[in-house]
């Protein structure tokens, strides 16, 4: 939508855009996607992350990372291929530091805010929070800052200096974060409460890996792909075999796969119920996994787990076929009765999701959970 305004010059007009770009409308944090992407083309790299640090406190993380609906979303696609839009804001944050952005923030208050989790979400409350005059003390189970971003993502699609960059823009605000410091019974939310906190901010994530549901699941040589790049990603290394089996289609399943790759694998199979078509993981991760030697078999599902005293050595599979869609909107795979096959692997790693572990707050009054085991909020 337009709206047109006479100007001094007779029939002249100025045009003033009345909606959002598509881009931005796609953007969870609803960022000035065309003034960086301008400030960019100009080679004003420390405005264009004035425009990005508005909305979020982490360029250079998103500018690897981030999901990109944006370009999904993108006009430019229609001519030829959208924008890179990611790509430019990692322009941005490599060309110059987004420690050295200057962030106004109003005078600070007394009253202080208890975040629990230092994952993208407990991150960027405490930014915005600083922002508005409120610091917060983040508390964090594991012994590092980042949460998902640190032990989901391998280093090698996001660098841990980036990341400890940008958690540094954070700090420098006056954010404390305290590591190794968990929810339970040590530590509930009450005592925050009690310790003078006013708020408590819980930023958990989906550290939980959901179960296959298929016999044999226990053995010996099934881990869940989340607790399996959460080692990688803190010691730089994990138990492997020689021939692994990776359930899943998503981005989980691709950097579990590349880190075995790494970790010395002989053999890295993924297995997806469905086409290539329908899987979440991104195009130019699946052809990343795929240069690295990683093979995928398509339309098929894990129906046991095969184990002989114990350990992992086989995994029994059934052909898929695609029927009607479901509620993902993706055409909803269906087993193929009699073409079970078996596959010789000495390790599983599923990847088929992840949920909250709220174990530590179960008992919290006032709090509610829904069937996905995430906490209802108003």
């Amino acid at each position: 939508m337009y709206k047109l305004y006479p100007q001094a010059i007779p029939g002249g007009f100025a045009i003033e855009k009345a909606d959002k770009a598509p881009c931005r409308l796609a953007c969870p944090a609803g960022i000035n996607v065309q003034g960086y992407v301008q400030m960019v083309g100009q080679g004003k790299y420390k405005e264009a992350l004035q425009i990005i640090m508005e909305d979020l406190p982490l360029p250079g993380v998103l500018g690897r990372i981030c999901p990109h609906g944006c370009e999904d979303a993108c006009r430019r696609s229609e001519l030829d291929e959208p924008v890179a839009i990611r790509s430019i804001k990692r322009v941005a944050a490599d060309q110059f530091d987004p420690r050295h952005v200057e962030i106004p923030c109003l005078p600070f208050r007394k009253e202080k805010v208890a975040i629990v989790g230092s994952g993208p979400a407990g991150l960027s409350a405490a930014y915005h929070l600083a922002r508005k005059g409120i610091l917060s003390t983040i508390f964090e189970s594991l012994p590092e800052p980042g949460g998902m971003l640190r032990v989901g993502i391998p280093a090698h699609r996001l660098p841990r200096q980036i990341l400890d960059n940008e958690i540094e823009i954070i700090t420098k605000l006056g954010v404390e974060i305290r590591t190794s410091t968990s929810l339970g019974s040590h530590l509930t939310i009450d005592d925050l409460f009690e310790q003078g906190y006013k708020a408590v901010y819980l930023a958990l994530g989906a550290h939980k890996g959901i179960e296959l549901g298929v016999p044999g699941e226990k053995a010996e040589g099934v881990r869940q792909g989340i607790d399996f790049l959460r080692d990688v990603n803190l010691t730089g290394k994990a138990p492997i075999g020689k021939k692994v089996a990776i359930i899943g289609g998503g981005n989980v399943a691709i950097d579990a796969s590349r880190s075995a790759v790494r970790l010395g694998a002989r053999e890295v199979q993924i297995i997806y119920r469905r086409t290539r078509a329908e899987m979440p993981a991104w195009e130019e991760e699946i052809q990343a996994a795929e240069a690295e030697g990683v093979k995928i078999t398509y339309l098929s599902a894990p129906q046991e787990i095969v184990a002989e005293e114990g350990k992992v050595v086989g995994v029994r599979c059934i052909r898929m076929e695609l029927g009607e869609a479901d509620s993902s909107g993706r055409r909803r795979p269906i087993p193929v009765p009699g073409t079970e096959y078996d596959i010789e692997v000495d390790q599983v790693i599923p990847a088929i999701g992840q949920r909250p572990d709220v174990s530590a707050v179960e008992d919290a009054i006032g709090l509610r959970f829904s069937q996905f085991g995430t906490i209802e909020v108003d």
